[in-house]
C-alpha cells in the first residue's frame, strides 16, 4: 500500500471516527436501544473499511459514567492492513445528559462507572456486531435476584361506596 493510500485511509478513519455519534439519542434510551442504535453503525463502519482492503481485528464500544449527570460513549476498533500495520478507529463523545436515559439505563451507568461491549464481526447477515458485557449481565442478574427477594407490602384493599352521597340541603332552603 502506497503512503499516500496510509495517509488518506488514516485520515478517512478519523473523520468517520469524528462523526460517529452525531445525532444518536432520542429521549428515554435503554442500553439496548443504544446498542440497537450502535451496532449497525459500527457493522457499517467495519464493512466499509473491509471493503478498503484493511482487516477487521477486534475492537469495544463503552459507556462511561462522566459525572452526576452527564455519561460518554466510545468506541476503539482496529484494523489491519495487507502489509500487517494496526490503524485504530476510535472516538468519544461529548459529555451527554443523563436526561437522555431512561432512569434504569442511568441506575446502571452509575453504579457500573463502565459498561464496555466487544465488537465483533457478525458471522451471518444481520448478526449483533456488540456483544453483552459480562459485569452488565451480572448485574441485571442480581438486581433481579435482590427485587425477587426484597419483601414488599400488599396494599390494603379498598372499596368505593357504591351508594351516592346525600345531597346537601340547598342554602336558600336553610333561611327560609
Amino acid at each position: 500500500m502506497a503512503l499516500e493510500n496510509k495517509i488518506e485511509t488514516a485520515a478517512k478513519l478519523l473523520d468517520a471516527a469524528k462523526n460517529f455519534f452525531i445525532d444518536l439519542f432520542r429521549p428515554d434510551m435503554t442500553l439496548e436501544k443504544i446498542a440497537d442504535v450502535v451496532s449497525p453503525r459500527l457493522d457499517d463502519t467495519i464493512k466499509k473499511y473491509e471493503a478498503r482492503g484493511l482487516k477487521y481485528s477486534a475492537g469495544k464500544f463503552s459507556i462511561k459514567y462522566a459525572d452526576e449527570s452527564h455519561f460518554n460513549l466510545e468506541f476503539e476498533m482496529y484494523f489491519q492492513d495487507e502489509e500487517g500495520k494496526w490503524h485504530k478507529c476510535a472516538n468519544e463523545s461529548e459529555p451527554r445528559d443523563a436526561t437522555l436515559l431512561e432512569v434504569g439505563a442511568w441506575k446502571t451507568i452509575k453504579a457500573l462507572q463502565v459498561i464496555t461491549f466487544p465488537i465483533e464481526k457478525p458471522k451471518f447477515a444481520g448478526g449483533e456486531v456488540l456483544q453483552q458485557d459480562k459485569k452488565l449481565e451480572e448485574y441485571n442478574a442480581a438486581e433481579r435476584e435482590r427485587l425477587l427477594n426484597e419483601p414488599f407490602d400488599v396494599p390494603a384493599e379498598k372499596t368505593a361506596d357504591a351508594k351516592p352521597a346525600e345531597k346537601p340541603a340547598e342554602a336558600s332552603d336553610e333561611k327560609k
